[in-house]
């Protein structure tokens, strides 16, 4: 798991699962809004040019600094660019729970199948679409 500074206080682990389509990003440190603003771009247009049938988020070493209304932002990003039939799993830690329940249920009324888990374990069940 190679893991890539994205700014000077957050670490983005990017690899993914094997025998599935799944890209993963772990996230460890301090997210600011503009690093989830330009990672939520990014991503999707990585999703895209790969043809990934489903991306783990996992937020559970990671401290957002948003405002849950910054959020939306990051949210109506992925809304935009994320191709509909992606199926997104968030994984979060105690700090950041509302985050992600109020993330993937936006995603959810875009038309997204996307949940929040507090383990990994569910997350990849449900990324490779065993839920």
């Amino acid at each position: 798991m190679p893991a890539a500074p994205d700014s000077a206080d957050l670490v983005v682990e990017k690899f993914e699962l094997e025998d599935a389509n799944v890209f993963c990003a772990r996230l460890i440190g301090i997210n600011r809004v503009k690093d989830s603003l330009g990672n939520a771009e990014r991503l999707s247009q990585r999703v895209v040019r790969e043809g990934r049938d489903a991306i783990i988020l996992d937020y559970s070493q990671c401290k957002l600094e948003h405002k849950l209304e910054e959020f939306v932002k990051v949210g109506e990003v992925f809304a935009r660019h994320m191709p509909v039939h992606v199926r997104m799993s968030y994984v979060y830690g105690p700090s950041n729970m509302m985050h992600a329940v109020y993330m993937t249920k936006m995603l959810h009324k875009a038309g997204f199948k996307a949940r929040a888990f507090d383990n990994w374990g569910d997350a990849e069940r449900f990324a490779r679409g065993n839920d």
